[in-house]
């Protein structure tokens, strides 16, 4: 089959473990002809905006990248785009796959759609009420009246509306109006080209002699991008009031500016703070732990936990409990180094602690896997009435 996948709403950047990255690529390994139309906008590694250097071009996963232009004037900075409906045209996909709805020229995708009956359309969610707070007037007539219009636009021609997690489902309900009965949950999860579970053992002994971790500690693993929203600080002086001097903290991920003492002055025998790492070494350093722990907001990192099968405990946000598959993962209630050190404590080699870690190992976490994801995102779904 030939998959387009629609990369307007947000910047598509090469090299990065984003699901518009990677379902791409395991749509290439399902066997299909693939392409990613996307902004002519890119990050740079100080979040700033760049233009992109290539118009078009194969990744080293086989998967076509063509840049659609911006139109010119006030529409462009809400994603209206040249050529959307001829580049379908000409590419003549049997599948659509659109990150995220929030631009302009989704009503050219739908218009496509129309004309191409036999086309089936998907498209994904990942703002929620926590990145995409709806608070002013500006973000209510954007979100509400624009881009909620030619999201109900889509709706009948649609097969279904992902979200990535259940808060983001919430979310096409309540802001944009979609029907219950066409929202589904797909995970973001774990690549499995980057988990290499055949040698996880070696691996978890390589990671720890690195870190002159013993095998015998119990070693809790954390990282991303270090702010305060983040907490991590706070789990640094939790391991650090832990009595048991068996119990080790590695940190990964370069703090900002707010929080760089902060971490410095907390790193110790207990807790070391390893700086940044190349992101498909992340699941490496997962499966060196015994518990991977996140007790701030939210980050693909946690579904990437789950995937590496190792027990996980996260801060509970409400619509986020999904991370929970039957028990790999448990959550806090409350966030204060106390209530983190406590938490810790009550699992660190517990009969509670070893049924975590049995389920985690099970085929519960499968669902985290990208090649799973892969397949669940464009799998025939009946059609129901609106």
């Amino acid at each position: 089959m030939k998959i387009a996948h629609i990369c307007l709403a947000c910047f598509y950047v090469e090299g990065w473990g984003y699901q518009e990255n990677i379902l791409p690529k395991k749509h290439v390994e399902l066997g299909n002809n693939v392409i990613v139309f996307t902004s002519d906008y890119a990050f740079t590694n100080k979040s700033e905006t760049v233009l992109k250097k290539e118009n078009e071009y194969v990744n080293k996963y086989g998967v076509q990248v063509k840049v659609l232009p911006r139109s010119k004037g006030f529409f462009s900075r809400y994603g209206k785009y040249n050529n959307v409906y001829s580049e379908l045209t000409n590419y003549k996909p049997d599948i659509i796959f659109v990150h995220g709805g929030q631009f302009l020229s989704l009503g050219e995708i739908v218009k496509y759609k129309k004309r191409n009956k036999e086309v089936r359309l998907f498209i994904d969610q990942h703002a929620d009420f926590y990145n995409t707070p709806i608070i002013t007037l500006k973000k209510k007539i954007l979100h509400y009246l624009v881009f909620g219009y030619y999201m109900r636009k889509a709706v009948k021609h649609t097969e279904k509306f992902w979200g990535v997690t259940p808060w983001r489902c919430q979310y096409l309900h309540e802001v944009y109006k979609i029907p219950n009965n066409k929202i589904g949950l797909l995970v973001m999860g774990g690549d499995e080209e980057y988990m290499d579970f055949s040698n996880k053992m070696t691996i978890r002994q390589i990671i720890r002699k690195q870190h002159y971790i013993k095998e015998s500690d119990f070693l809790i693993v954390t990282g991303g991008k270090i702010d305060k929203t983040k907490n991590f600080h706070l789990l640094m002086e939790s391991v650090n009031n832990i009595e048991n001097k068996d119990v080790k903290l590695l940190v990964f991920g370069q703090p900002n500016n707010e929080m760089e003492d902060k971490i410095k002055s907390l790193c110790s025998k207990k807790c070391i703070h390893i700086g940044w790492i190349e992101s498909e070494k992340v699941y490496d350093y997962f499966f060196a732990a015994d518990l991977v722990v996140f007790p701030g907001t939210h980050s693909v990192l946690w579904e990437q936990a789950c995937a590496s099968k190792v027990p996980c405990l996260f801060k509970r946000w409400e619509g986020m409990e999904h991370v929970n598959n039957g028990g790999n993962a448990e959550f806090f209630d409350e966030i204060t180094e106390d209530s983190i050190r406590k938490k810790i404590e009550s699992l660190i080699n517990t009969p509670a602690y070893f049924k975590m870690k049995e389920i985690a190992e099970s085929k519960n976490t499968d669902i985290f896997l990208y090649s799973n994801i892969a397949s669940k995102s464009i799998e025939v779904v009946k059609k129901n009435e609106i």
